[in-house]
């Protein structure tokens, strides 16, 4: 495996790689004021990049390169765990899936991707698991309720990606707090799942108490299908389901998905 990191801290990191074949192991934490980043290229797995500012940052990352190559079909599996804090700052997170064993499940290129702005207080807990066919943000047993949260002036971007025309994204920008619990996001060759997947029970809801914006929009060559009993077909889908409010919004289930 070829391990690539760039790494900007105000406190030591740790970094473990273990011997060719066996799983390769990155630690971070990191604790004070200023800036921590972070880029990890595992071979032509996976790409991720994470990086976060602000008056107080504090956190902790986890990456495993399982080294594995299931079915001798070229692709390892690997593992990224995130938790951090911020606040009057940012946090950013992307993470591509660049390899896939194209003959049974279709091309590589997925992608989940954050950005939480605040002039209060940010936090991010995500969990994200790729492997020869797929890419699943599975976060029972990580951080089960309140992935994303921000107060103050904020902004909260979230998009999770199976091409460049089919997936989802949610926007907030608000005055206030909001709390965003997405437990799970799936994906199956060109279809996706928003707000649920892997398998558990869905757990996916908005609480937003100020003034602000919603938005949520989806896309899909075929249909997009809501658990609240929307549908929209295709070709080129589009859902959008949008909200101003003055004092507060709440959405109790916003899994959907696309194919």
């Amino acid at each position: 495996m070829k391990l690539a990191i760039v790494l900007s801290a105000l406190i030591s990191a740790l970094a473990i790689a273990t011997p060719a074949l066996a799983s390769t192991t990155i630690d971070h934490t990191w604790n004070g004021a200023g800036e921590f980043s972070t880029h990890i290229v595992a071979d032509d797995d996976s790409d991720t990049t994470f990086s976060t500012g602000g008056s107080i940052i504090s956190g902790e990352l986890h990456f495993i390169d399982y080294n594995d190559n299931p079915y001798n079909y070229g692709v390892d599996t690997n593992d990224f765990k995130v938790k951090s804090h911020t606040q009057n700052g940012y946090i950013e997170y992307y993470f591509k899936k660049t390899d896939n064993y194209e003959p049974m499940y279709g091309p590589a290129g997925q992608e989940s991707y954050t950005y939480i702005g605040a002039s209060g207080e940010g936090d991010f807990a995500w969990h994200t698991k790729s492997n020869y066919a797929h890419i699943r943000n599975c976060n029972y047993g990580w951080q089960n309720n309140g992935q994303m949260f921000a107060s103050g002036e904020h902004i909260i971007y979230h998009s999770f990606f199976v091409n460049d025309h089919e997936g989802a994204i949610m926007q907030i920008y608000a005055d206030g707090t909001s709390t965003v619990t997405d437990m799970n996001e799936d994906h199956w060759k060109s279809s996706y799942k928003f707000g649920k997947g892997c398998g558990c029970y869905t757990n996916a809801k908005v609480d937003i108490d100020g003034q602000g914006v919603f938005d949520l929009d989806a896309y899909a060559d075929n249909e997009i299908s809501t658990d609240t009993g929307i549908s929209v077909y295709g070709p080129n889908a589009h859902l959008n389901i949008h909200a101003d409010f003055d004092s507060g919004f709440s959405y109790d289930n916003f899994a959907l998905e696309g194919e």
